[in-house]
């Protein structure tokens, strides 16, 4: 196995509008379907698209919602046999609103199944005959062990702070939690929020002179629009600008396809960091051409807009 990630799964419920309602105020539905998501899984399956060996740890319910996420990471090539299904429980999964020029929010519903996950239920060997080991720190107790186990065994290590500090209290998780983890990092990917809520200040020196009090390892900052930085283990910055393969559909996702395509350039193919960033940014700069968290590109397709970039 090339990357085991142990993290957040779900299905989408992707509702068109016209525009972001804002208080007390409309908005009309233009389509709705259902698609694959969750930002753990939606990293592995890019993964997976650009050739890695992959697998996924979690829980779902045994509804129909279980089914589908099983059914979605088995038709991309991910072993699910670290997967555990949860009888009578329901499976996680979100809504998300999205207006014409891909701006969005996204209302989460836990479900029971996945934080039910029990740390003798972790497939330990899927992780400790991986050569990566990628986590968005959810379910916190589990995914922290996983994280430690891993690094102990020489596995190498990424978490992605997918979401802000006001969502980890919500699941009951505080700052410290998330503190004690970097220790065990070797890529620390936080999302802006997150980074500016865990360091309290926007000055990226700053934020990367915080953060080595706890991380040795590579630190990636994906900025929106301004592209992305990397700062190595001796502290040199390395950025990239923010890559548009045609016109911005849906921006859900894009995140995720960026660290997996960068664990995919950086551990597999041995890319240097620059040039790891750069495929990363390609990668979701492709994703937000398409609607829905799963638009990342194959291997064929990323190898030719990079070398077109």
């Amino acid at each position: 196995m090339d990357i085991v990630g142990l993290g957040t799964l779900a299905m989408d419920v992707l509702i068109r509008v016209d525009k972001l309602p804002g208080q007390d105020s409309f908005c009309i539905v233009k389509s709705q379907e259902t698609k694959p998501g969750g930002s753990g899984t939606n990293v592995i399956v890019q993964c997976a698209r650009l050739g890695a060996r992959t697998g996924f740890i979690g829980a779902v319910g045994d509804d129909d919602i279980g089914k589908k996420v099983i059914e979605s990471l088995e038709s991309e090539n991910v072993d699910t046999s670290g997967m555990v299904v949860k009888k009578d429980m329901i499976t996680l999964h979100t809504e998300i609103v999205i207006d014409d020029a891909g701006s969005k929010f996204i209302m989460l519903n836990m479900g029971d199944a996945f934080a039910s996950l029990k740390g003798e239920e972790v497939n330990r060997c899927l992780i400790d005959q991986s050569k990566v080991f990628y986590t968005d720190l959810f379910p916190y107790g589990e995914a922290f062990h996983a994280l430690v186990g891993a690094k102990a065994k020489g596995v190498k290590t990424v978490f992605n702070m997918q979401v802000g500090l006001e969502t980890f209290k919500g699941m009951g998780v505080g700052k410290e939690d998330i503190l004690a983890a970097l220790p065990y990092v070797d890529v620390f990917a936080p999302c802006h929020e997150g980074l500016i809520q865990l360091t309290e200040t926007e000055d990226l020196d700053e934020c990367v002179t915080f953060l080595r009090k706890y991380c040795r390892g590579i630190l990636v900052f994906t900025l929106g629009e301004k592209g992305s930085i990397a700062y190595d283990e001796q502290n040199r910055k390395y950025t990239t600008e923010r890559f548009a393969a045609g016109k911005v559909i849906d921006t859900t996702g894009a995140g995720d396809s960026y660290i997996g395509a960068f664990m995919v350039a950086y551990f597999l193919r041995n890319y240097s960091l620059e040039r790891s960033i750069r495929f990363a940014s390609v990668c979701a700069g492709y994703t937000c051409t398409g609607l829905g968290a799963r638009s990342g590109p194959a291997s064929d397709k990323a190898d030719e807009l990079f070398g077109n970039a």
